[in-house]
């Protein structure tokens, strides 16, 4: 039996998509994706609400995404806040 060695791998990052924009591209892109998880997440209540046929272990994948991309968000938004009441303390 013969072993093939593998060809490569497909980067997780994409390096085409480099963020130009700084820090707040970065958030707006991060709040993007925590709403797109949201948003799947609501269409699978209501396909199982409306009686389609949904794997059970896919609509609570689908909602634990979206409880720790909320709870990343607010942990984020926790460090804003933080960061601006330090930096409203500060001392000119």
């Amino acid at each position: 039996m013969e072993i093939k060695p593998l060809n490569g791998f497909s980067p997780v990052y994409d390096k085409q998509k480099t963020n130009d924009g700084g820090p707040l591209e970065s958030f707006k892109d991060f709040l993007l994706w925590v709403d797109a998880q949201q948003k799947k997440a609501e269409s699978i209540k209501e396909a199982v609400l409306k009686g389609e046929d949904v794997p059970l272990h896919t609509m609570v994948l689908e909602f634990e995404k979206a409880n720790v991309a909320l709870q990343l968000l607010i942990q984020v938004r926790n460090k804003l806040l933080d960061a601006f009441q330090e930096l409203s303390r500060m001392q000119i």
